[in-house]
């Protein structure tokens, strides 16, 4: 740490845990240190100025994450200040100190892009609570931009513990040949699952053929699956090799396996068990190799209650099960997969990847994602295309995830409109309510899953009940 001025504390202060490089220019001498010591014990790498000409000779030498600076300084003011920087680190986030006579003027500037402001004469935990909820979308969005491209194809990235498990469960499904069910919620990525485990196997040099098994009539199924011969049926003009003989030496994918009829189980059944099957209309027997993965959004074992599905094909299908989580038990794989889908995205819309302005990082951060993964693609489709060029922001996300629920409606007038911070301070708060009540209240885990100290935890709490 170190200081312009200089005369900080030496040496006590615990490193910040995102290692933030902060700017600060305030050029009352009182309030400037006062404010650097708190930072510096807060754990942030602060440079002080006390104008704002030495300000912007410290920003063109180095990069910074955050500049928390008064509006009114002497040379170059706290405004004029931010739009230099805009224009030359887009990156930094700005945090405006001003007297409460100058409040239109800050918020004035914050629809330019400054991050937040704080009315002086303010409570230093009131700014250690803004500097450091800044500071960990500015960590994500960093987070995000350092990861890497996606590999072609796309395999399954993981950063959570969730998703750690996950791995290794497709790392032991891709060493074996056994069958293999993947369960979960709807957009959580079950077809990635099973490509994945596919390209792992050492039948990744032959073919992967999916199947819906909810697209394909019931009364087709057994054609589409094995095939008939010339007249086997009204309409039946030609031969035609079924899925699982184009699928032979690789792998099988039954996706929606639950939406199957008692009579097509039992057909499958015979030919999973035998690995022979006959075409339609034809006496002959057909023996393929195919190893098959299944995959469904119920839950078979209540289905095998219920007497809707067969016990045995159950067991069949399950030899490896791979639950998968759903995004809000992945929330670190979220910058992963962010940088993956825009970078998609952009290509297919044949656009520029887009910067991500902080309030739409603090958003897709804490999201509850229903949709899951399919949710955050359709949603990064929607902000590409509604951006452009420009800065993906708040307004081109869709409706309800902008608004922090799932069907709220667009704002319709300015009144209904509120500034950005307390937009981000109120998805902050959702976050934070979640994290405690899936962890019972327990702080202490509460905090360890946030990736904050138990100090910054209570304080986000006493915000919230104030």
């Amino acid at each position: 740490m170190r200081s312009i001025e200089g005369g900080g504390p030496a040496g006590g202060a615990k490193p910040h845990p995102r290692s933030i490089k902060l700017l600060l220019a305030e050029d009352d001498r009182i309030v400037r240190i006062t404010v650097r010591d708190a930072l510096e014990e807060a754990g942030y790498q602060v440079t002080a100025c006390t104008d704002g000409t030495t300000a912007l000779r410290a920003l063109e030498s180095e990069p910074f994450d955050v500049v928390v600076t008064d509006v009114r300084l002497p040379g170059i003011s706290g405004i004029e200040l931010f739009r230099r920087l805009r224009r030359r680190q887009t990156h930094a986030a700005v945090i405006l100190m001003t007297a409460y006579a100058d409040t239109d003027d800050a918020v004035a500037v914050m629809r330019e892009g400054a991050r937040d402001y704080i009315a002086k004469p303010f409570e230093m935990d009131e700014l250690l609570m803004r500097v450091d909820r800044v500071g960990r979308e500015v960590a994500f969005r960093k987070q995000m931009e350092s990861c890497e491209p996606a590999p072609a194809p796309r395999t399954i990235r993981c950063a959570s513990p969730a998703g750690r498990q996950l791995l290794l469960r497709i790392a032991a499904a891709a060493s074996s040949n056994v069958s293999v069910l993947i369960t979960g919620e709807t957009g959580t990525g079950k077809d990635l699952c099973a490509r994945t485990i596919h390209a792992r196997s050492s039948r990744a040099n032959k073919p992967f053929v999916a199947v819906s098994c909810a697209a394909i009539p019931d009364n087709l199924l057994e054609a589409e699956l094995f095939g008939h011969e010339k007249g086997a049926f009204t309409g039946a003009d030609r031969r035609r090799v079924g899925r699982f003989e184009t699928a032979a030496g690789g792998t099988l994918f039954l996706d929606e396996i639950g939406e199957l009829t008692l009579a097509s189980q039992a057909k499958l059944l015979r030919a999973i068990e035998t690995s022979t099957f006959e075409p339609l209309g034809s006496s002959r027997s057909v023996s393929v190799d195919v190893r098959i993965i299944s995959a469904t959004n119920r839950d078979l074992q209540a289905s095998v209650e219920a007497g809707s599905f067969r016990k045995d094909f159950f067991y069949r299908l399950n030899v490896i099960d791979i639950p998968m989580p759903p995004l809000r038990e992945r929330r670190p794989n979220i910058p992963l997969l962010v940088s993956d889908f825009l970078g998609e995205i952009a290509a297919r819309q044949h656009r520029p990847v887009a910067a991500l302005d902080p309030a739409v990082v603090a958003v897709l951060a804490s999201h509850d994602y229903p949709g899951n993964v399919r949710e955050l693609i359709h949603a990064l489709e929607r902000a590409v295309a509604m951006a452009g060029e420009q800065v993906i922001r708040l307004e081109h996300l869709p409706p309800g995830l902008a608004a922090g629920s799932e069907g709220a409606d667009p704002p319709t007038s300015s009144a209904e409109l509120e500034p950005l911070s307390s937009a981000v301070g109120r998805f902050e708060q959702q976050y934070v309510r979640r994290v405690l009540d899936r962890v019972d209240g327990h702080r202490g885990r509460a905090a360890a899953i946030l990736g904050i100290s138990r100090k910054s935890l209570w304080q986000r709490l006493r915000e919230r009940s104030g």
